[in-house]
């Protein structure tokens, strides 16, 4: 009928996660305008061969509503707070 192929995106691997995590962590907040423009060509081009692949699988579009997931918080532990203290 007359509307539009919306064609379902392979779910991400933890890989494709990761990578995205990590450049993230790597650029902060405009790290989704920072990585739409190294997928555009512009430099710097630090994104790497998942982050491309994803680029290519997904697109510019995808990035743009892609939100990352929550990753729990550890909290870290101190000496002082052991079960012997």
């Amino acid at each position: 009928m007359g509307g539009e192929r919306h064609d379902k995106l392979s779910p991400l691997t933890g890989q494709e996660e990761d990578a995205l995590q990590d450049y993230a962590a790597r650029h902060g907040r405009s790290w989704k305008r920072i990585l739409n423009c190294a997928w555009m060509g512009e430099p710097s081009c630090d994104d790497g061969q998942v982050l491309r692949k994803l680029r290519n699988t997904h697109g510019p579009t995808w990035l743009d509503r892609y939100r990352l997931p929550k990753r729990p918080i550890v909290p870290k532990r101190f000496p002082t707070e052991g079960p012997d203290r």
